[in-house]
């Protein structure tokens, strides 16, 4: 895959505060003025540069996201990653996860574009091997002092939201659009709120908590995050938030109050000592009983992505980047739950051989339902992008180039 030539960067025309809308006007206004001599008038036409004609150039059509690439053809290359990592004791699967990511990424295209992804698969070795390490010194310690498992445990909680930091790190500036790459400036203080406390509360208050935690982890991923030095921003509203986990609190709960309403009419028709005796159970209402479990399941699974689908279109909705250009996006819940439940069945009747092809209807629909949506000249915009001297300078650095994530 070529990188493709970045716009050249055009000269910025030179402001002119207040400037009138033609000279006739110009002239009016500054009658009182009086004129200078021709001498003077020959000097200031002669070092006085003409202003050039600012025109308003028209913004750039909505750019959706789109993806190229095909089943078949990921399925070589899933098939090749699978049996070299299996062959090399999983040493190979830092090189599968670059053709992975450099499969996915060079097809999802935006205005023709393609995205590009850079790292070495060197550099994702060597980090899953400290990362691994690191488990395997943990284990130990437990195995010989069990006492010490709580305080494993807690050292590997505090070492998550710098873990996933770096990991965000090393792939956003291994990852660049029309030879820009982005990057990810997060804080540990900020990721622990983000990645630890507030997940936390919203398991204390079963849900309840949890577009307080959605808002902030968007604002601090979104602030986090840079296109060269372009900043982005979001701002997800607490309501719109709120009225996804209503809906989703809806398609969990209205279910279970019909499946629970029929249990207790049934119960109602039966007499007390015929309950406990399974002879005396008619047969539809230990077919309820036997049906409860699957219900709870599956409606808990379409709530949940019903409420990550709107939480998205939600978040894209309120992201801008630098503070000119928008995004919108379309997921639709239950379509989502849907591709990764069938996604899931399929994978388990043929035996993991569909995993390709399951991959990729998930990936081209979530990336198909974005939208970029420019403020302005896309491609002057891009002109104008400078790529960072950080993320430039630390694909030099040694502890810059690890993906520590597992």
């Amino acid at each position: 895959m070529a990188n493709e030539t970045p716009h050249p960067e055009e000269p910025e025309l030179p402001s002119v505060a207040n400037e009138p809308p033609n000279s006739g006007q110009a002239v009016a206004d500054n009658s009182n003025i009086k004129p200078p001599g021709p001498a003077a008038s020959e000097s200031v036409a002669s070092t006085t540069p003409k202003v050039p004609e600012v025109q308003n150039l028209p913004n750039s059509p909505p750019q959706p996201f789109q993806f190229e690439g095909s089943a078949a053809e990921y399925f070589g290359i899933w098939l090749v990653n699978l049996l070299l990592s299996v062959v090399t004791l999983g040493i190979y699967s830092a090189w599968a996860k670059v053709r992975r990511l450099r499969f996915f990424l060079g097809h999802t295209t935006i205005g023709g574009h393609r995205f590009e992804y850079h790292a070495n698969p060197l550099a994702i070795l060597k980090g899953r091997l400290i990362a691994v390490g690191v488990l395997i010194v943990l284990n130990v310690i437990s195995g010989f002092a069990p006492l010490l498992g709580g305080v494993t445990t807690l050292a590997l909680l505090l070492l998550f939201p710098w873990v996933a930091n770096r990991s965000l790190r090393f792939n956003a500036r291994m990852t660049s659009f029309r030879n820009v790459r982005f990057d990810f400036q997060g804080s540990y203080g900020k990721g622990f709120v983000a990645f630890l406390i507030f997940p936390f509360l919203s398991i204390l208050s079963l849900g309840l908590l949890a577009p307080f935690a959605t808002r902030y982890s968007t604002r601090y991923l979104a602030a986090s995050h840079r296109y060269g030095t372009s900043e982005l921003e979001a701002d997800p509203p607490l309501t719109a938030l709120y009225r996804g986990l209503l809906i989703a609190f809806g398609i969990v709960v209205l279910p279970l109050l019909v499946l629970i309403g029929l249990l207790i009419s049934k119960m109602t028709d039966l007499e007390m000592p015929a309950v406990w005796m399974v002879d005396e159970v008619p047969p539809d209402f230990v077919l309820l009983l036997q049906f409860l479990p699957m219900v709870l399941v599956i409606v808990f699974y379409i709530g949940y992505f019903c409420y990550r689908a709107i939480a998205r279109n939600v978040m894209f909705g309120h992201l801008t980047l630098a503070k000119v250009h928008g995004f919108e996006s379309r997921l639709s819940g239950t379509r989502l739950a849907w591709i990764l439940l069938s996604n899931t069945l399929l994978i388990v009747l043929t035996l993991g051989l569909l995993q390709p092809w399951a991959a990729v209807r998930r990936w081209r629909y979530e990336k198909e339902t974005l939208t970029l949506i420019p403020g302005g000249p896309l491609d002057e915009f891009i002109g104008q992008v400078q790529t960072s001297d950080e993320v430039i300078s630390s694909e030099y650095a040694d502890l810059q180039d690890m993906d520590l994530g597992l």
